[in-house]
């Protein structure tokens, strides 16, 4: 991603109104605009505006709350949007500031609490990795201070040695292991609580499968990622690499067959064959296609008792 968002494209007015147009064509109703921070786009209040005028129903946003993205939030109302995501990464000054600088902490708790006093939705979303694991669940406690409405936890991972970053990584056993751990600490809080599976013991699937869980979410085309140069993505595991799903050209989607791998026949493949070779779970649906892109090996076949579970996929961490 660093490449990407060093490169800083933005989208022209004109580009906006033709994807937000395109696709609210083809049934879009919920829409999350996203960056690098999309609060620093010359024409993000704008582009709020503009998706409520072309019809969709749900819009939503994530930021980092620093100054510049409070001043946009001043220029809107809570009606603009349907919930607002904070992006943290740490449970306090000492890990979030190692990665955003020093001060923003406190300055991204301060704009989610203003946000949340003027009646705006808003949530935290918080990455995972093993320097900030000891003090991310003070976001629980943080949340039901301010009111905010749900805290959600993604992973940084990886899987066997040799990829990603091992140093800031976590294992499939280690994100699990925080999961769990999650799940028992979340009923002392009010605030809803969300996690990204991820990985799963085998003996948890059933009841992922009992919660909803149907396999990789990506062969629906639920949800598709436009960036300013055209690319569309159905998986956000897959950003930064070619097996994008089609390519924007003007008020035209016009599927990727210029690139090895497309995400439609990648995410399709599970529905015959499962992604691993060999499933041990029936109900991982035939596992996560696009693992084995980006890791270079597969969960299942590195941890005997782990099976993955699509990234897109959110679960409760208690009872809603």
């Amino acid at each position: 991603m660093g490449e990407r968002l060093d490169r800083a494209l933005k989208m022209t007015p004109q580009q906006i109104i033709d994807t937000l147009t395109v696709w609210r064509r083809r049934g879009g109703d919920k829409l999350t605009i996203l960056g690098g921070e999309p609060t620093l786009h010359p024409f993000y209040v704008d582009s709020i505006k503009a998706a409520a005028a072309i019809g969709y129903g749900h819009v939503i946003t994530t930021t980092n709350a620093q100054q510049p993205a409070r001043k946009k939030f001043a220029k809107l109302a809570p009606s603009d949007f349907a919930y607002i995501q904070v992006s943290l990464d740490g449970g306090g000054p000492a890990t979030h500031d190692a990665v955003r600088g020093p001060g923003t902490f406190d300055i991204a708790m301060d704009t989610t609490a203003e946000l949340c006093a003027r009646g705006f939705d808003t949530r935290i979303i918080c990455t995972v990795n093993k320097a900030n694991e000891p003090d991310v669940l003070n976001l629980l406690t943080i949340a039901d201070d301010i009111g905010a409405s749900l805290v959600k936890f993604h992973v940084f991972s990886t899987i066997g040695t040799g990829h990603g970053n091992p140093a800031m990584a976590m294992t499939p056993p280690e994100w699990v292991s925080f999961c769990n751990r999650l799940e028992a600490v979340a009923l002392e809080h009010r605030t809803r609580v969300w996690f990204q599976p991820t990985y799963a013991h085998r003996d948890d699937m059933n009841r992922y499968a009992a919660a909803g869980y149907q396999g990789c979410i990506g062969r629906t085309l639920d949800r598709i990622s436009i960036f300013p140069d055209g690319r569309a993505y159905v998986c956000s595991y897959l950003f930064d690499t070619d097996s994008y799903f089609a390519r924007m050209n003007g008020n035209q989607v016009v599927l990727n067959r210029e690139t090895g791998t497309n995400e439609f026949d990648l995410f399709t493949l599970p529905l015959v064959d499962s992604a691993c070779g060999g499933c041990k779970s029936a109900a991982c649906f035939g596992g996560c296609p696009a693992e084995e892109i980006v890791m270079g090996a597969s969960s299942c076949s590195q941890y005997p008792d782990i099976v993955p579970v699509c990234r897109l996929w959110k679960s409760s961490a208690k009872p809603e």
